[in-house]
């Protein structure tokens, strides 16, 4: 009886240390409130700031004005070569690789968002949003030739921002929708989690614990829960 009363406590002590994204903006000052439909930022709301976010074991942070991605890279290193990706928006970008003599190269003239690694393979995210184009892909670089080259993955359902990733899935975060990505042997799928998302348009980072995600923007955090099972997402919106 004692070990069981041990254990009960135990998990009792745990569910109480436990909270979730949605509790843990609540005890920073954020409230929830009901995001207007989608559209523009309204001109009472341009002068509020970016929030950036990062978790560390379910502990949420939140960075005032932070905008950059926290899982893509703007350089990253293969045994071969050196990547570097360029987004110059409408003025187009490229990516580039440069070798172990020092000579650099484009792979291809695209506008490149970032790389991140995947089970030892580097992937990159590409893609361009400007007035009624937004589109994305995602490829993988191939060197087995010997140089390196862009295998496409899969079409996006618009430009991305940054991702969050598992041993077997991405989870990507555009413009407008969150999706995600499932490797399987050699076949991958796509799917939608959210969609017409509150932060339309204008997001700055994702973080994730489990299947709980939060989502950095303009004005507020967007906190999703996401259950896999019955493909459903709880979707809440939280400002100052």
């Amino acid at each position: 009886m004692k070990i069981i009363a041990f254990i009960l406590t135990l998990l009792a002590s745990n569910l109480a240390q436990a909270t979730d994204f949605a509790g843990q903006l609540q005890a920073m000052g954020f409230s929830q409130q009901t995001r207007e439909k989608p559209g523009g930022i309204k001109l009472d709301r341009i002068h509020l700031p970016f929030y950036g976010v990062k978790s560390d074991k379910g502990q949420l942070v939140v960075n005032q004005g932070q905008r950059t991605p926290n899982g893509l890279s703007f350089y990253i290193d293969s045994k071969r070569y050196h990547y570097e990706a360029r987004d110059n928006g409408e003025f187009g970008g490229k990516l580039i690789a440069t070798d172990k003599q020092g000579k650099s190269f484009t792979v291809i003239k695209e506008n490149i968002k970032g790389f991140f690694k995947l089970n030892q393979q580097i992937f990159v995210l590409a893609g361009l949003a400007h007035h009624l184009s937004d589109s994305g892909r995602l490829y993988r670089i191939d060197e087995s030739s010997g140089k390196p080259e862009l295998v496409l993955i899969t079409l996006l359902t618009g430009a991305p921002v940054d991702v969050a990733t598992t041993q077997d899935r991405v989870y990507v975060l555009t413009r407008n929708e969150l999706e995600v990505i499932r490797f399987y042997k050699d076949e991958v799928s796509l799917s939608i989690i959210v969609h017409n998302a509150p932060w339309y348009s204008v997001p700055a980072n994702i973080t994730m614990h489990d299947e709980e995600f939060a989502i950095g923007m303009h004005a507020g955090v967007v906190v999703v829960n996401y259950d896999e099972l019955r493909k459903i997402a709880d979707i809440q919106y939280f400002s100052k």
